[in-house]
């Protein structure tokens, strides 16, 4: 039998004073893009706390302080994964997890998709409007 496409979230809703973060998913890849200095790793250490909760607990953290990224995200089922700077951090090997690992959710802080299965509603920036921060498509 074919394994569905999981969606662990479709929305990430939380308050971090003064701003309201109102993240919506489309696919089970999201790429985040955008220059330095738009809020990516702000979000990112955001989720460091909100992984805590119940509601959120299926959050995973990766960035270039996480050991054996391989060896860690292979261990990971029915999650959702955060990967801060993964340009860096992915090589081929985890591009096909990613792509084959199908109980998993992604949040991707990338710029290259190259070798990833995505969509076109795949791609997303952040975006601010009156203290609110949402995930728009980009243009």
């Amino acid at each position: 039998m074919k394994e569905e496409r999981k969606m662990i979230y479709k929305k990430i809703i939380f308050k971090a004073a003064p701003f309201l973060y109102d993240l919506s998913f489309d696919d089970r890849i999201t790429l985040v893009g955008g220059d330095s200095g738009t809020g990516k790793t702000v979000l990112y250490n955001m989720f460091e706390d909100l992984r805590l909760t119940d509601e959120y607990n299926a959050i995973k953290l990766f960035n270039y302080r996480t050991d054996n990224i391989a060896e860690n995200l292979k261990k990971c089922r029915n999650s959702f994964i955060v990967m801060d700077n993964a340009d860096i951090l992915i090589d081929d090997d985890i591009r096909r997890f990613i792509n084959f690992e199908l109980s998993n959710q992604y949040m991707l802080f990338l710029r290259n998709c190259d070798g990833l299965n995505v969509s076109d509603r795949s791609f997303k920036m952040l975006q601010f409007n009156n203290n609110k921060i949402t995930l728009e498509e980009e243009l």
